[in-house]
């Protein structure tokens, strides 16, 4: 990942975008419903569909479909005891599209994500070592399934970005190998992470944490994160990454919509990379690879 020195990078960041939209049943998720991470194993071709999509749109890096491979949504379904499984099981599906689509000319990444999950030590709702320890088998799972780097995304809590960072490095330690850390907060349209944190505070509680890379996903599109970007740019001393959403939700009869053009998105991503020098771009909620290929 020392590619990010000399060029930028596109990542697609919209696994679930994609798995919304796929005809699955009941059964294809084992009677779980709505537990994306289970299709790594009851329907790896249906993973592997929507990583060959955004690659052959032109994406640099995949992101693994791991994002709920946390403990508090694997415990909505009683199987917390199957994060590090179903991690591997999503890292591997990844790195085999990616090598897939990999030349010596333009090698293809895969970025293991690791999702906050619903449960903010900050609050109260989990305590902090438990959501380490549980992190750390995720990430283990993802740097054993092959994932190229951690993107640690749509933080909501400092102190779960710590669980998150620490439990990372932890799972490094365990394996005796070590991957590029990429943290994303979500600020709100608040202005503010949703325990009340601002852009300052993240990147002052994040930076000493020993992680590659900072930035922003989700939560809203690059309008709104255009002047949080604007603060990193200005103050970060590590590299920026940035993954908004296709513009606000516009709810429907039919669900969210996200109104946000390919080439709008485009634009937008082109002028974080001049203006704030972001290394790494993508998309978040709403993105579909024709978001990616423009």
């Amino acid at each position: 990942m020392d590619v990010l020195a000399d060029r930028i990078l596109i990542a697609d960041g919209a696994m679930g975008t994609m798995l919304q939209a796929a005809d699955l049943t009941l059964d294809d998720f084992d009677g779980l419903e709505g537990c994306n991470e289970i299709l790594n194993v009851t329907r790896p071709d249906v993973v592997r569909g929507v990583h060959d999509a955004y690659l052959a749109a032109g994406a640099d890096c995949v992101e693994t479909n791991t994002f709920g491979a946390n403990l508090a949504n694997l415990a909505e379904y009683d199987i917390p005891q199957r994060i590090r499984e179903l991690s591997e099981a999503g890292a591997r599906i990844a790195r085999e599209a990616a090598d897939a689509a990999s030349t010596p000319q333009r090698p293809r990444f895969v970025l293991g994500s690791i999702g906050p999950g619903t449960k903010l030590p900050t609050l109260g709702h989990a305590a902090y070592a438990t959501l380490r320890d549980a992190y750390q088998e995720n990430a283990a799972g993802l740097i054993e399934g092959g994932a190229d780097a951690l993107i640690i995304e749509t933080c909501q809590d400092l102190l779960q970005v710590k669980a998150a960072v620490v439990g990372s490095k932890r799972a490094m330690a365990e394996l005796g190998q070590s991957v590029p850390i990429i943290c994303h907060v979500a600020v709100e349209t608040t202005g503010t992470m949703l325990v009340g944190s601002e852009i300052g505070a993240a990147l002052a509680a994040i930076e000493p944490l020993g992680v590659d890379l900072i930035g922003l996903n989700c939560s809203t599109g690059p309008a709104e994160m255009s002047e949080h970007l604007r603060y990193l740019s200005q103050h970060s001393r590590i590299p920026l990454s940035v993954m908004p959403n296709a513009g606000l939700p516009v709810l429907t009869a039919d669900g969210a919509y996200f109104p946000l053009t390919p080439v709008e998105l485009a634009e937008a991503l082109e002028r974080f990379i001049t203006e704030y020098g972001v290394g790494l771009v993508g998309g978040c909620c709403g993105t579909t690879p024709e978001h990616i290929r423009v």
